[in-house]
């Protein structure tokens, strides 16, 4: 089997559909990874700083399952700064292949008015990328007779089993924080890998480096009353060949003071119906997603879908405390 084949397979594993060619991570609720959504998110929370953690389960196959792991850490300076860092990582092929990045991000914020606020933000960074070839199978490997024998020598050498790349993204954000408002609309536009890092593992003129991937994200916070907020939300976002509409809207329900029971669905165009729950507690907030799958996929992973489960930390300023609530954009 030639490398170069067994190279651009493992690539083409790490995708959500299998006709489309993204490479990066993929979340339901790319709002608990906001500095993945846009490098403006940087430091934009009600708080001092916060830490948000990810975890994606997405079945390809019945077999290999796509594992994907997001961590971030933001933090409010002052004159205006932030200061944030994001770690991904990816496997798949039963662990064979692996991309992970890891970022430092800057954000500045300039107030419009009281309440509004324009946020930019840059990412500078790190991809790497790699496989394990002894989790992979290879064509001399089979036996017309035994069938499948991983004992069997693969009879390929690879020069390389890992690459590094220089990664740069950017962003901007607007939102209306003011708790006053009836209506609280953001939106935001980024571009990831902007600075064109190089792909080692492929090879021609288009294939050597990793595609764009741009996003636009918005939607508006809307008060039903004291005790019910409704947030109808879209995003968009494409990379190389591939390309994700998700509209969908979700409730926050104030249980009391200290809690809040956050409930919705979404719809990613021609790949999954999605369902989330969320439970706030004080700083604390956990949430859990379940993405039905209606693409053709369906029929390789046998109709699972993908759950996501996410955790977040944001510390509350005590001298701000008496402050009316600055109200921030989760989606």
């Amino acid at each position: 089997m030639c490398k170069k084949l067994t190279i651009l397979f493992l690539l083409l594993t790490t995708i959500c559909n299998i006709s489309t060619a993204q490479i990066d991570a993929h979340f339901t609720q790319y709002y608990a990874n906001p500095l993945w959504l846009n490098p403006a998110l940087t430091g934009v929370f009600d708080g001092d700083y916060r830490v948000n953690s990810i975890f994606r389960n997405q079945k390809v196959t019945t077999a290999s399952p796509i594992l994907t792991k997001g961590v971030i850490a933001d933090m409010q300076l002052p004159q205006h700064f932030s200061l944030g860092i994001m770690i991904n990582n990816q496997t798949s092929a039963n662990g064979g292949f692996y991309y992970n990045n890891a970022y430092l991000s800057v954000g500045y914020q300039i107030q419009l008015s009281d309440y509004q606020v324009l946020s930019s933000g840059f990412e500078l960074g790190v991809i790497n990328r790699g496989f394990d070839p002894s989790k992979l199978s290879f064509g001399n490997q089979y036996s017309p007779i035994t069938g499948y024998d991983p004992t069997l020598p693969s009879n390929e050498i690879f020069s390389k089993t890992s690459s590094y790349a220089l990664d740069m993204s950017t962003g901007l954000m607007y939102f209306n924080g003011d708790p006053y408002k009836r209506l609280n609309p953001f939106f935001g536009m980024s571009i990831y890998h902007f600075n064109n890092p190089s792909n080692s593992f492929l090879t021609g003129s288009s294939a050597d480096h990793v595609p764009f991937r741009y996003v636009v994200n918005g939607g508006a916070r809307i008060n039903i009353s004291p005790m019910l907020d409704i947030t109808p939300h879209l995003v968009y976002i494409q990379q190389g060949t591939a390309r994700e509409i998700a509209a969908g809207i979700y409730s926050s329900i104030m249980l009391d003071e200290e809690k809040d029971f956050i409930v919705g669905t979404s719809y990613r165009l021609k790949d999954a119906v999605t369902a989330n729950v969320g439970l706030r507690i004080k700083e604390f907030f956990i949430g859990v997603s379940y993405d039905v799958n209606i693409s053709p996929l369906r029929n390789t992973n046998s109709y699972q879908g993908a759950y996501e489960i996410s955790f977040s930390y944001t510390h509350k300023n005590t001298k701000k405390a008496d402050e009316p609530k600055f109200v921030c954009p989760r989606l």
